[in-house]
This record gives C-alpha cells, sequence and structure tokens, in this order.
C-alpha cells in the first residue's frame, strides 16, 4: 500500500471520528488550523512574502464565527461574503497596498472555506460529511479509474489526470454522494444524484484549479504535510469548490 492510499484511509477515518463526536470546539480549532495552513501555502503559491497575513485571515475567520447563529438557520454567507470584500477593499486602500495580488490568497483559499465554515454552523457537520464523502469519493475513483483505464488527458493543467479518470470518479461519487444524502436527509433519489454530481463536478474543478496554480507557481505540491497527499491546500482543494456547490444548493 502506497503512502497516498495509506494516508487517505487515515485522514478519512478521522475525518468520520470528527464528524461522530461533533464537538463544536474541536471543529471550530480543527477549522482554525486547515485555514492558517492552507493560508500560508497560498501565500507561498502567489510569491506574497508577508506571512503575517495568515492572522488577518484568521480575523475574518473569528468574525464569521461571532456573527454566525449556531442557534438556528442563520445562513448569512452573502452578507458576510460582500462585508469581506469591503474590508478587504478599505485594508488595501488604507494601507496603498500596490501589488493586488495580495488580495489573491483572501478570495483562495479563505472566501469559499469561510462559506463552509458557515454551512457547518447554519446546517450541521452532517452536511459538512456529505460534502466532503462526495469529493473525497470523486477523488479516489478518479483516481482509481485513471490507474486502470486512463488514456485521454483531461487538461494540460493537469496532466496526471485523465478524461476516463474524471468521468469515473464523477458517476462513483454521484452514486455514493446521493447514497449517503437519501439516508441522511432524505432527499428524492433523483434530486440526491444531481446534487452529488453538481458537487462532483466542482471538486474536480477545485482540484484543477489547484493544479493550475501549482503549475504557474512551478511547483508540484503545495506543501508536505500529509505523505503521498502533499500539502494542507493539496488535500481540500476540491472541497473548496464543493462547499460552493453545497452553498448553492442549500440557498
Amino acid at each position: 500500500m502506497n503512502s497516498k492510499i495509506y494516508t487517505g484511509i487515515i485522514l478519512f477515518a478521522l475525518l468520520i471520528l470528527v464528524c461522530v463526536l461533533d464537538i463544536f470546539i474541536i471543529n471550530f480549532l480543527l477549522f482554525g488550523v486547515v485555514i492558517y495552513f492552507a493560508f500560508l501555502e497560498s501565500l507561498k503559491l502567489f510569491d506574497i512574502k508577508n506571512r503575517n497575513l495568515v492572522y488577518l485571515a484568521l480575523a475574518f475567520y473569528l468574525f464569521v464565527f461571532i456573527f454566525s447563529s449556531n442557534d438556528e438557520v442563520n445562513f448569512i454567507s452573502p452578507k458576510l461574503i460582500g462585508c469581506y470584500m469591503l474590508v478587504l477593499a478599505s485594508f488595501v486602500a488604507y494601507f496603498k497596498v500596490e501589488n493586488l495580488k495580495i488580495l489573491y490568497p483572501f478570495l483562495y483559499p479563505l472566501a469559499p472555506f469561510l462559506i463552509m465554515f458557515d454551512i457547518y454552523i447554519s446546517f450541521g457537520i452532517n452536511y459538512i460529511f456529505y460534502m466532503l464523502f462526495t469529493a473525497i469519493v470523486c477523488d479516489s475513483g478518479a483516481y482509481f479509474v485513471g490507474k486502470k483505464f486512463g488514456k485521454t488527458s483531461f487538461s494540460k493543467s493537469s496532466p496526471n489526470k485523465t478524461l476516463e479518470g474524471v468521468m469515473g470518479g464523477v458517476v462513483l461519487a454521484s452514486i455514493g454522494g446521493a447514497l449517503i444524502s437519501y439516508n441522511l436527509f432524505d432527499f428524492v433519489f433523483i434530486k440526491a444524484i444531481l446534487v452529488s454530481f453538481l458537487i462532483a463536478i466542482f471538486g474536480v474543478f477545485g482540484d484543477l484549479f489547484e493544479s493550475y496554480i501549482k503549475r504557474i507557481a512551478g511547483v508540484k505540491d503545495s506543501g508536505d504535510i500529509f505523505p503521498g497527499h502533499g500539502g494542507m491546500l493539496d488535500r481540500i482543494d476540491a472541497y473548496l469548490f464543493a462547499s460552493v456547490a453545497m452553498y448553492l444548493v442549500l440557498v
């Protein structure tokens, strides 16, 4: 068993444990840790030297926590994102930032990650598990199907990804995600299939987008935290786009 598969099994087991326990303070801290490492990796990819920006990112995360409600469904991401962009614009104007690439890490990965956290706050851990499970099945399915049947290149941004692998991953994720959502949320089965398909497709392009950024930056991985998987961004890239798909479904 190679390190990629071994690490993937461990991470999936930890995900199940976290979701079963569903202890809010632990989940809050885990989200914060992921933001911290993913944001630092994005600074490196975008060639931004000021590492202190990670603390501004964490401040935005705290802002979302404070203004989101944990008592009832109060999905306020549109308001949060609007306020978020205004604060960012004010920040760059006040400090007369001349290179606007400083905004890139706040748009990716932070903005979609804040949406993911707001989904957790407003709708609970089951929706996060469903989204992550569907994206994981798609990624794993694409890996194994691509290894076995892959012949056609999917995109120049990710030479190792094959069209056959992507199609296999999306099909498996649509079925696997549908079974989970049908049982967790009582979705009508056709709706469960379509929602899972949407999450899988968004996840594919989330993974592709990070590959594109790494290709421009001239690096193989965003970091080296996870053996066989690379950095934090390498592990959550599909989830970031998938969270936007989940948001579209929920609203």
